[in-house]
C-alpha cells in the first residue's frame, strides 16, 4: 500500500542497534548513510539511502565502491568529530529540503550524493579531464558510465556510454539559455573595466 517502511537491524546487537538506529522516529546515525563514526569503515551500511529520483541501484553501487577502496586503504575516512558533525548537517538538510516525516529519513539527491562520495575514492567525473563529455555531465543524468570515466575501475568503454545517453531537450535549451545569459553578463562586466 506504499505506506512507508520502518528500519530494522535485526542482526545487530541492541547496544549497538540503538547507536545507529533510532527505531521511533526511522533515524539513522551515519556518516553518509554509510558509516557509523564510532566503528569506522569495518561496518558497512550499503543501500540505507532513498533515491528522490531514480533507482537505488547507482547509490548503491557507489557506496560499495567507497567501502572497497577504504578496505584497499586507497582512502580514508575523516576524524569522528566531522563524521557526526556532518551527520547532524544531513539530518538537518533532510528536514528542511523533504517532508519532515520517519518515511523521508534517508532521502537524497542521487546525482548530488553518488558526486560526493565518488569524490571521495577518485571516481568524480572532473569535467577538465572530460571536456569533450562536459555538456552531457553538466545537463544529463549519464548514469552509473559517468561514475566509471575515472578513478578505481574505470571503465574504457564509459565515454561512448555517456555518449549514448540523449541530454533531454528541455535541458539543452535551458543549457543555451544560461550560456547566453551568462555570456550577456560577462560582456556587462567586461564594459566597467575597460
Amino acid at each position: 500500500m506504499c505506506t512507508g517502511y520502518k528500519i530494522n537491524l535485526p542482526f545487530l546487537s541492541e547496544d549497538l542497534k540503538n547507536t545507529i538506529l533510532d527505531e521511533n522516529t526511522n533515524s539513522i546515525k551515519l556518516y553518509k548513510n554509510v558509516f557509523h563514526p564510532e566503528i569506522g569503515h569495518s561496518l558497512a551500511f550499503i543501500g540505507f539511502t532513498q533515491p528522490a529520483s531514480g533507482g537505488l541501484l547507482s547509490m548503491s553501487e557507489i557506496q560499495a565502491r567507497w567501502f572497497t577502496e577504504l578496505c584497499r586503504g586507497r582512502c580514508s575516512l575523516p576524524t569522528k568529530l566531522t563524521m557526526n558533525e556532518n551527520i547532524k548537517e544531513e539530518e538537518e538538510m533532510v528536514k528542511s529540503r523533504y517532508y519532515h516525516s520517519n518515511r523521508h529519513t534517508i532521502q537524497r539527491d542521487p546525482i548530488l550524493y553518488n558526486d560526493e562520495i565518488a569524490a571521495m575514492f577518485g571516481a568524480k567525473p572532473e569535467l577538465l579531464k572530460n571536456p569533450s563529455l562536459a555538456w552531457r555531465l553538466l545537463l544529463g543524468s549519464c548514469g552509473t558510465y559517468q561514475w566509471r570515466l575515472q578513478g578505481p575501475n574505470a571503465w574504457k568503454g564509459a565515454k561512448d556510454a555517456v555518449l549514448k545517453v540523449p541530454v533531454p531537450e528541455m535541458w539543452q535549451y535551458t543549457g543555451v539559455i544560461v550560456l547566453v545569459l551568462l555570456g550577456i553578463c560577462l560582456l556587462y562586466i567586461l564594459s566597467f573595466l575597460f
